[in-house]
């Protein structure tokens, strides 16, 4: 378990990639194994139970605190960004090892909260989509605006690039009645947004996009 041991403080340290981390996490289950065996023992989480309008919590349950249950609520749960999923796993685990190891010295990398927080700002909200996330699209165009340029410059710059990526105009914009869940052309490039409507007394919106290699439309559907 020493070589698990290394590749979770590599990951913290900021040596292993996020995206590297969660698919090795996800192939190997002794890191899942490794990491559950330092939950300090009879640690419990609590599951709520909310009524159909999500207003009222009508039960809690206290459950065993299972580390693989944790990350998959992380990456399961909706409404959430990935970078933001990525921050959120990083932290649990960051401060997990933490406390079961107070005697060691880790210098935690600041790389995927720093990333997080560039995005909230400088990323539309409407293109903040887990297939563009995944892509990479935004982590190359991070790269090609140099970290010395002024906070609010380096933000501008990206904002106008990536709209002119993906061929926004002006206020022509999908509204999302749900996350975004702009689409990649099947070549894994940008597409353009076309127009939205409303079908089933409202209940459905349909959003539809442009592949500009082979003009095909692509159909986003999202209901209330």
């Amino acid at each position: 378990m020493e070589d698990v041991r290394q590749f979770v403080l590599a990951y913290i340290e900021g040596r292993v990639g996020s995206k590297q981390f969660l698919k090795e996490l996800y192939d190997k289950p002794e890191i899942f194994e490794w990491l559950q065996s330092i939950v300090p023992k009879g640690k419990t989480r609590t599951l709520y139970k909310f009524d159909q309008c999500y207003s009222k919590i009508i039960e809690k349950t206290e459950v065993p605190y299972l580390i693989h249950d944790v990350i998959d609520e992380i990456w399961q749960s909706p409404g959430h960004s990935f970078s933001g999923r990525e921050l959120n796993t990083f932290s649990l685990i960051a401060n997990l090892v933490s406390e079961a190891f107070p005697d060691i010295v880790l210098h935690k990398s600041t790389a995927i909260e720093d990333k997080f927080n560039f995005l909230l700002d400088a990323c539309p909200e409407y293109l903040d989509s887990e297939a563009i996330e995944n892509s990479g699209i935004f982590e190359e165009l991070m790269k090609q605006l140099p970290e010395s340029m002024p906070k609010t410059k380096r933000i501008k710059e990206f904002r106008k690039r990536i709209k002119d990526m993906f061929y926004v105009e002006g206020q022509k914009y999908p509204r999302w009645i749900q996350g975004s869940e702009w689409p990649l052309s099947k070549a894994g490039k940008p597409t353009k947004f076309l127009r939205q409507k409303s079908v089933h007394n409202g209940e459905v919106c349909c959003y539809y996009f442009l592949d500009m290699d082979t003009k095909e439309e692509i159909e986003v559907m999202q209901a209330y």
